[in-house]
């Protein structure tokens, strides 16, 4: 079995929005998913793990990034994902304040 790590940035906005998809043809697992928050202001993050067969499954749900502080939803748990399975992130506010980093290894 191969393995490749991949991370993927993205500034999170109120519009659902794909930051990682498992294209590998094998199983990925995401090692950190870190919201941090640039903004002057709180912000929520809603997180949406979408299995490519049968529908998806909320890891966060508005959850609260504090002003200047990070949050990790993948942390000691981490995520397994299949071949087509994808997360989404949507903020509470359109602004693009919240900012996304994803850490994964795909192996096929």
């Amino acid at each position: 079995m191969a393995e490749a790590f991949v991370n993927g940035y993205q500034d999170v906005t109120s519009s659902a929005t794909t930051i990682y998809t498992n294209s590998s043809g094998g199983a990925a697992v995401v090692y950190s998913l870190r919201i941090t928050n640039i903004n002057t202001s709180n912000d929520t993050i809603t997180a949406d793990v979408i299995d490519g067969t049968s529908g998806n499954s909320r890891i966060a749900y508005e959850m609260t990034v504090p002003v200047g502080g990070s949050i990790e939803l993948a942390g000691n748990s981490k995520i397994n994902l299949e071949n087509g399975d994808k997360i989404d992130l949507t903020g509470g506010q359109a602004s693009g304040y919240l900012e996304a980093f994803i850490s994964a290894v795909e192996i096929t």
